[in-house]
C-alpha cells in the first residue's frame, strides 16, 4: 500500500489490517493460491522476502537521514509510515501459516517507536497520533491505544478515524458500551465512508448491542487480531 499521509485515511488503514480475514484481502499476488507441504513454506518464505525487499531500502534511506536530522518530524513520520505498511503486509502474508505467525511484530514495534519519537517532537497531529494508537493496539497496548485515540477525539471531535479506531480498541477489551458509542459517533461523522467503513461499523454496533448483558471475553490486541 503506497502511503501518502495527506491522502490516506487512517480508518482505511485499520480496516485493511483488521478485516484481512473477513475479506481475504491480498497485498501480494504470490499469496493468491492454496499451498501444500514444503511448497507452501517455500512460497510463503518467498512472499515474505519480497515484502522485506519492498520496504527495507526505504527504511535504510530514512534511517540514514535521521543520522543527520535525528529530530526531523517529517523523517520520523515517514519512517513510522513505512514500518506501518511493512507490518501490515507481513501480517497479511503470515495469515496462511502458523510457522510465520508474529513476523509482523518487530515492524509494529519499530513503527510505534518512530511515531513516539515524532510525537515527542510535535504532538497533536491527528493522523500521526491515531497511527501511533494503531501500533500500540497491534503490540498489545490496547489501554494506551485508547488513551491516545481518545485524546485526539476530544481535541478533534470531527476526525472520524479516531472514533472508528476507538470502536475497535474498546471492543478488543470487551468494553461494549464504549465501543458502540465510538462507532455510532463515527457513523455520524462519516456516513459515506470517506474515512472508514460505515457498513463494518453498523455491523459491529448491531452485534455489540445484541450482546448487551452477555459477558464477553477480552481479545488480546495482537498482530493477528481480526473481527
Amino acid at each position: 500500500m503506497a502511503l501518502n499521509k495527506s491522502q490516506t485515511s487512517l480508518g482505511v488503514k485499520v480496516i485493511i489490517i483488521v478485516l484481512i480475514v473477513a475479506f481475504v484481502a491480498s497485498f501480494i499476488p504470490l499469496l493468491g493460491g492454496a499451498f501444500s507441504g514444503g511448497e507452501t513454506q517455500n512460497q510463503q518464505a518467498s512472499a515474505l522476502d519480497a515484502i522485506d525487499q519492498q520496504f527495507a531500502p526505504s527504511v535504510q534511506g530514512l534511517t540514514s537521514l535521521l543520522q543527520s536530522e535525528p529530530e526531523s518530524y517529517t523523517v520520523l513520520v515517514n519512517l513510522g509510515n513505512t514500518y506501518f505498511d511493512w507490518a501490515a503486509q507481513l501480517q497479511q502474508a503470515s495469515q496462511s501459516g502458523t510457522a510465520t505467525a508474529g513476523v509482523d511484530q518487530p515492524m509494529w514495534v519499530a513503527a510505534k517507536d518512530a511515531y513516539r519519537r515524532a510525537i515527542a517532537v510535535k504532538d497533536g497531529d491527528p493522523p500521526v497520533v491515531v497511527d501511533y494508537a494503531i501500533t500500540l493496539f497491534y503490540t498489545g497496548e490496547t489501554g494506551a491505544a485508547i488513551e491516545a485515540a481518545q485524546r485526539i477525539a476530544e481535541a478533534n471531535p470531527k476526525f472520524a478515524p479516531a472514533f472508528f479506531n476507538l470502536g475497535i480498541f474498546h471492543k478488543a477489551l470487551a468494553q461494549n458500551a464504549e465501543a458502540v458509542a465510538a462507532f455510532e459517533e463515527y457513523l455520524k461523522l462519516d456516513p459515506e465512508g470517506k474515512q472508514g467503513n460505515p457498513e463494518f461499523a453498523k455491523s459491529e454496533v448491531e452485534t455489540l448491542k445484541g450482546a448487551a448483558g452477555t459477558p464477553a471475553t477480552a481479545v488480546p490486541a495482537t498482530g493477528t487480531t481480526a473481527p
